[in-house]
C-alpha cells in the first residue's frame, strides 16, 4: 500500500514518468530525473563577474561624482598649499557624491526587490561599497601626493592621512549603518550626516585648533582604529548577508 501511493505521488510530481516495478528502479529513476533537471539550472554567477555587471551600470556615475569632489579638493590645495586643515572637509563629500547610487533602490522603490532576488541586495551593496572605496582610495592618493608637491616635504604625511580617513571612515559606516536599519527616512539622514560633517570639518581648525597640532595625533589615530571596527563590523554584517542569501537593505 505504501509503494503504491508513493508511485501514485511521483507519477503526480514527474508528469507520468515512474516506471512500474520494484521501488529501487523507482528511486534510481528519481535520482536521475533531478540530476537532470539540477544541471540544467544556470549556476550562480560569481561575485567578480557581478561586480563587473555593476560596474558596466553604475561605475561610471561612481567615479565620474567622485572626480568632481577630486577636482575640488585639487583646486582648494593648489590655492593655500601651506595648509592642510581643509582636506578633511572633502571626505565627507565622496561619501555624498556616492549616496545617489546606493540609495538608487530607495528613490525608485524597488529595494524590496533589490533584497529578496538571487544575487542578494547585499552583493549588490558589496559591489558598490567595492567600486565606491577604490575610486575614493585611488582619489585621496593622488590629492596626498599634490599636498606633499606642493609642500616639497613629507613631514606632515602621516597626520595628513589620518586628518582624511576619520571624517571618511564616520560617514561610510553611518550611510551603511543606515542602508541597513532605517527605511525611507535613511538616505535624507545620511545627507544631513554628510552635510554637517563638511561644516563641522571646514569649522574645525577654527573651533578646534588644538585638534590639528602634533599632540593631538593619538585622538585622530584612535578615531581611525574605531571607525574602521566600525566599518568592518558593517562590512562583515554585509558579506555573512550575501553568503546566507538574507535580505539586506531598504524594503518600502
Amino acid at each position: 500500500m505504501k509503494d503504491e501511493k508513493l508511485e501514485a505521488f511521483l507519477r503526480r510530481r514527474l508528469g507520468g514518468e515512474v516506471m512500474s516495478g520494484r521501488p529501487e528502479e523507482t528511486v534510481e529513476l528519481c535520482r536521475r530525473i533531478v540530476g537532470e533537471r539540477a544541471a540544467s539550472v544556470r549556476p550562480r554567477q560569481s561575485f567578480w563577474g557581478f561586480l563587473s555587471d555593476v560596474f558596466h551600470f553604475e561605475g561610471i556615475p561612481l567615479l565620474l561624482s567622485q572626480s568632481v569632489v577630486f577636482i575640488a579638493a585639487c583646486l582648494t590645495a593648489l590655492s593655500s598649499p601651506t595648509g592642510h586643515y581643509e582636506l578633511p572637509m572633502y571626505m565627507p563629500l565622496f561619501i555624498l557624491a556616492v549616496m545617489p547610487v546606493f540609495f538608487k533602490g530607495q528613490r525608485y522603490r524597488v529595494s524590496e526587490v533589490e533584497a529578496a532576488t538571487r544575487t542578494s541586495g547585499a552583493q549588490l551593496t558589496l559591489a558598490r561599497l567595492v567600486l565606491a572605496g577604490g575610486g575614493a582610495l585611488v582619489c585621496l592618493t593622488f590629492l596626498l601626493a599634490l599636498k606633499l608637491y606642493l609642500q616639497r616635504s613629507c613631514e606632515n604625511l602621516g597626520r595628513m592621512v589620518v586628518y582624511c580617513l576619520v571624517p571618511y571612515l564616520t560617514c561610510m559606516t553611518a550611510m551603511l549603518a543606515l542602508l541597513r536599519r532605517s527605511r525611507k527616512s535613511a538616505a535624507p539622514l545620511c545627507m544631513a550626516i554628510a552635510l554637517g560633517s563638511v561644516v563641522f570639518w571646514r569649522l574645525s581648525s577654527y573651533l578646534f585648533p588644538w585638534l590639528y597640532e602634533a599632540s593631538a595625533l593619538g585622538v585622530w589615530v584612535a578615531a581611525v582604529l574605531f571607525y574602521s571596527w566600525l566599518l568592518a563590523k558593517e562590512i562583515t554584517y554585509i558579506i555573512h548577508a550575501n553568503k546566507e542569501v538574507n535580505m539586506y537593505g531598504i524594503v518600502d
